[in-house]
This record gives C-alpha cells, structure tokens and sequence, in this order.
C-alpha cells in the first residue's frame, strides 16, 4: 500500500491485557484514526469511546509505516488512566505515551501496544507501572460511506 492509500479514515478498536484489574481487563473500546501519511512519515488524529468524551479535542498520533509495518504513539490532550476500576483524569500532567505497533495482514493492521506510567513513591523512587493490549484497524472505503 502507498501513502495515498494509507492516508485517511481508519476504524478499529483496542483491547486491554489480563495485567489490568475488572472491569478492564479485556474489554474493547472502538476508535476512529483520520491519517496523513506522507513519505512513510504518520500525522493523526484519533477518538475513542472511552477517553474521548472526556476531552474538547482528540488525541494525536504521530509515527512511521514502512512496508507492512506501523508504529506509532498516541497522546491523548492530557494524563488519564485506569485505577481501581474507574478512570482518573489530571488536566495539570501531561499525556502518558500510548506506543502502537503492528503489521498490514489481510488489508488491516494489527498488532499491539503498550503505556508506561512513572510515578514517584512516598521516598521520591520512581516506580514504573506497565499496561499492554491489542488492536487492529481498517481502512474506511470512502465509496461504501
């Protein structure tokens, strides 16, 4: 596929790994992914079901697509996490990096991704907690719209 082809709306979902408590772990959240893609170089913008109805803009993606492959980071406009079961949002922190990879398998991409979230203990030692999951997504043929 070509940058051409690439670019434009994309429609997937992601879903969260067993490291995460309930109701979290395994559900999946919808999202829509609108991309640029200009000499292998990716610009976006993303919104989901979850986090989206809690911001006044939508993430932003920025990556690479070379061959088959995809990487890319999402930040959403500022921190949010899962904690306990329920979301929590800090507007003052910013956006924890959410880091996608994945492969173009049957005309959709799919593959994993990952967060990091640093935190300081009471002593001021950085503990580092990680979050994984899949996805996938598929180009939105614009003729079928």
């Amino acid at each position: 596929m070509n940058d051409q082809h690439l670019s434009g709306k994309w429609i997937g979902s992601y879903t969260y790994g067993d490291e995460y408590d309930e109701p979290v772990r395994g559900k999946t959240v919808a999202f829509e992914l609108d991309l640029t893609i200009v000499n292998g170089s990716l610009k976006g913008e993303c919104t989901d079901g979850e986090a989206t109805p809690h911001f006044e803009r939508p993430a932003i993606v920025e990556g690479a697509v070379l061959n088959n492959t995809i990487n890319f980071i999402k930040r959403y406009p500022y921190y949010w996490q899962h904690e306990k079961g329920s979301q929590r949002f800090l507007p003052k922190l910013p956006s924890q990096e959410v880091s996608y990879s994945g492969r173009l398998v049957n005309n959709q991409f799919e593959g994993e991704w990952e967060v990091v979230t640093l935190l300081a203990d009471a002593q001021g030692e950085q503990i580092s907690y990680k979050g994984f999951g899949k996805w996938t997504m598929k180009k939105v043929d614009e003729l079928t719209c």
